[in-house]
């Protein structure tokens, strides 16, 4: 399979709103019938744009979705800093983010499949994007963001983004498994576990 060159570009307002409604309609309908039924031409009438402007922001579907696995990545980070986690300690905080991330990947399994499928397609081009991808490989900025949102008693800065980095990875791993039927409850005790072994 040839990989597609993933590329993010400073869009202008009207083309950032339509890359949204894009993004949007493949979330829609991964979530309602999973990889088969978020094609480009599904996309295009979901979201009220012709074909040719789908093309414009994606090279192809799977792309597109992981695409749409940026986005949610994004909206995490986002999330952390609108809804900061109360926790005292960078593993409280982290376990409690992990919590909401992981159950609303629970009830959406579909959109995970999808989403992942596309992710290993398109592996060979994520190497040229300069920043996270969704739920990882290893930089997903949410999570050093969840460490870092309260006191961090006497934990390094390099301490800190050593831990993010493999719990980023761990975070992909348990994303994949819930996305193939793993039991969320499991995956979050042994997520939870190797917070608190790397981090308190």
């Amino acid at each position: 399979m040839t990989a597609h060159r993933v590329v993010r570009n400073i869009l202008s307002p009207a083309r950032a709103a339509t890359r949204e409604r894009l993004i949007d309609a493949a979330i829609e309908l991964a979530t309602e019938g999973g990889y088969d039924a978020a094609g480009i031409r599904q996309v295009a009438a979901r979201a009220g744009v012709s074909v040719p402007t789908v093309y414009q922001h994606a090279s192809s579907k799977d792309q597109l979705l992981v695409e749409a696995l940026m986005a949610l990545g994004e909206r995490s980070t986002e999330g952390v800093r609108q809804r900061r986690p109360r926790e005292k300690t960078p593993a409280a905080r982290l376990s409690a983010v992990f919590r909401r991330v992981m159950r609303q990947a629970g009830e959406k399994p579909l959109l995970y499949q999808a989403l992942y499928r596309a992710y290993v397609a398109s592996a060979p081009a994520l190497t040229a994007l300069d920043g996270p991808v969704g739920f990882g490989p290893e930089r997903a900025r949410w999570i050093g963001e969840t460490l870092r949102a309260g006191d961090v008693g006497d934990h390094t800065d390099e301490e800190i983004e050593s831990a993010s980095r493999i719990l980023s990875m761990m975070f992909l791993g348990a994303m994949i498994g819930v996305a193939a039927g793993r039991d969320v409850d499991e995956v979050l005790r042994i997520l939870d576990e190797a917070t608190h072994q790397l981090i308190r």
